[in-house]
């Protein structure tokens, strides 16, 4: 069955991940906690119309999706907005597109679906972290002009409104909160989702 709906997870490496949890948590449970973040939202993805790709460069995070049988894009750049433009660039055959970060703990099924549901029936969906960043960003109209980096939701909007692109945003806690700091992270063991508790 041909796929309409493609999904990226750029994942860096697994050097230093959350390394703005290294005063509470050892980089082992680290790596280990970024895993099952990655390891959660391909499957809460997965479904019959969505082609699921991490998005790395790195050999580790190649040697982890192999051996879970994850899809890896391999990208020829090495800086995340021009990786993630080729990514969608060499897979325009889908009709929707989504690129996630995969530091978002409690995207569960149902909120994947509902994600999803949205893209398709938007042309540009886009939500804020609390620092502004963009954790998640899709839809039913070609982009290409990625900003990732400190404030990207600020600058994605800007360029995107001088450009006369027409986007919503999303505010479901759920599809925006990022595992990013020690108060999240505090957060997260006072509300631990079921995929968390099984590790």
């Amino acid at each position: 069955m041909k796929k309409s709906f493609i999904i990226g997870i750029p994942i860096r490496d697994f050097e230093n991940p959350m390394s703005r949890l290294s005063n509470i948590i050892s980089r082992d449970e680290r790596v280990n906690l970024s895993k099952g973040l990655i390891i959660n939202l391909i499957n809460v993805f997965s479904i019959t119309k969505t082609d699921v790709f991490v998005i790395s460069n790195d050999k580790n995070v190649k040697i982890f999706c192999e051996d879970n049988s994850f899809k890896i894009f391999k990208s020829s750049q090495n800086d995340l907005n021009k990786e993630i433009q080729e990514f969608l660039s060499q897979n325009d055959n889908y009709k929707n597109w989504s690129i996630v970060h995969g530091d978002l703990p409690y995207i569960t099924k149902h909120f994947a679906r509902i994600w999803m549901n949205l893209c398709e029936s938007s042309p540009i969906l886009i939500g804020a972290s609390k620092d502004n960043g963009t954790p998640i960003f899709g839809g039913s109209e070609t982009y290409d002009n990625f900003l990732y980096g400190k404030n990207s939701f600020i600058k994605h909007t800007k360029i995107m409104e001088e450009d006369n692109i027409a986007y919503e945003r999303v505010f479901h806690k759920e599809l925006i909160f990022e595992l990013d700091d020690e108060e999240d992270y505090s957060n997260f063991i006072k509300h631990q989702p079921r995929w968390y508790r099984k590790l």
